[in-house]
């Protein structure tokens, strides 16, 4: 017996009368079901539930549904709304310590800043006085300077690029650096032109017997240049040099390049003496030496020991003979020394030195 609803189409779950064999037969399903895990998943997901809120006054009662793949994505959404929200605090904060790292940095910078500039300052000044210094040396020199003021600059293109940087965001000490730099650049030649006359002067005194005979020590000079009591036989007589004591085997130096002319022997005065010739017609002498170090035509340097102290000859101790000779003329070897010695340290000398004086 078949059953049809209003609409004349047969209800779900009544049977259907098979033709041939006039008994009842159940529909055939024209739909699949969606098999394996991701169907069922999916069927899980889709599933709906509905949210009501109730008001507790006698406004309208707001539902609404909301499927298990909403709220799925819904909490995932919220998770990382949170999430940024503590990575932002933290970077925040380590933003802040950072900030007051940099303050606590800009405080030190400014201090060291303050402390540049005070030394910048002091630097301009003393090289305002060595300008000064350089022009009053090159005026003695009989030499033109070239060195400009530190606080103009040296009037060449970089000094117009520092002033108009001066107009700008740029430090005064900056400009005044520039202009120092300008102003050492400018000495560069001076110093050059007074290194030339020194090397002159310098290759001049090494060829004129100014250094001191003795190698380390300053001895003390017994006998000067002048009139003198012979030690022996007691008369007046000239005393040709002077006589610097101190003890046996004290090195002997060549006061003035030079070559050598002669290396004898004089048991009845001067012992064992040697005699250097100079350029300008200088001649030296050293006498009463324990070593003789050097032969006759070997060329000496000024400073190079050619000999040792000692108390050969006629002789009351242990000192060496030192005679100055211009040509045949006999001068005081002192006045030679004092040129290399303009301090006054020749003034050690002993009671018998005081006396002739």
């Amino acid at each position: 017996m078949m059953f049809l609803d209003l609409s004349g189409n047969l209800r779900r779950g009544d049977k259907v009368p098979d033709s041939k064999s006039g008994r009842n037969r159940q529909p055939r399903r024209t739909g699949r079901k969606t098999g394996g895990f991701p169907g069922s998943l999916w069927r899980f997901g889709r599933q709906k539930f509905t949210i009501m809120l109730v008001p507790h006054t006698e406004k309208r009662t707001v539902h609404f549904q909301i499927s298990l793949f909403t709220m799925f994505f819904m909490g995932i959404l919220f998770l990382g709304l949170l999430a940024g929200f503590f990575w932002f605090s933290l970077d925040f904060s380590g933003k802040e310590v950072l900030l007051a790292s940099r303050s606590r940095d800009l405080v030190v910078t400014e201090a060291s800043l303050d402390i540049i500039r005070d030394e910048v300052g002091q630097l301009v000044s003393s090289a305002g006085a060595f300008r000064n210094s350089l022009d009053d040396t090159m005026e003695i020199l009989g030499l033109e300077g070239a060195v400009t003021d530190p606080a103009t600059g040296g009037g060449d293109l970089a000094s117009l690029f520092a002033v108009e940087q001066a107009d700008g965001n740029t430090l005064a000490e900056v400009t005044d650096l520039q202009s120092l730099r300008v102003s050492l650049d400018d000495s560069v030649s001076s110093l050059e032109d007074i290194g030339l006359v020194l090397s002159s002067q310098k290759d001049l005194l090494s060829d004129i017997p100014t250094i001191w005979p003795l190698q380390g020590v300053r001895g003390w000079v017994t006998q000067v240049f002048g009139p003198s009591i012979h030690p022996f036989g007691k008369y007046w007589y000239l005393h040709r040099g002077i006589d610097l004591a101190f003890g046996y085997g004290v090195p002997i130096m060549a006061t003035a390049n030079g070559k050598v002319v002669k290396k004898e022997y004089d048991p009845n005065g001067f012992g064992y003496y040697i005699d250097v010739q100079h350029n300008y017609g200088f001649k030296t002498r050293y006498a009463h030496m324990q070593r003789q170090l050097v032969d006759v035509g070997q060329t000496v340097s000024q400073g190079e020991v050619i000999g040792t102290m000692g108390n050969s000859g006629m002789s009351t101790g242990p000192h060496v003979h030192y005679e100055v000779m211009i040509g045949t003329q006999l001068v005081d070897p002192i006045k030679f020394l004092n040129m290399a010695n303009p301090d006054g340290s020749l003034q050690n000398i002993t009671t018998t030195l005081q006396r002739y004086q």
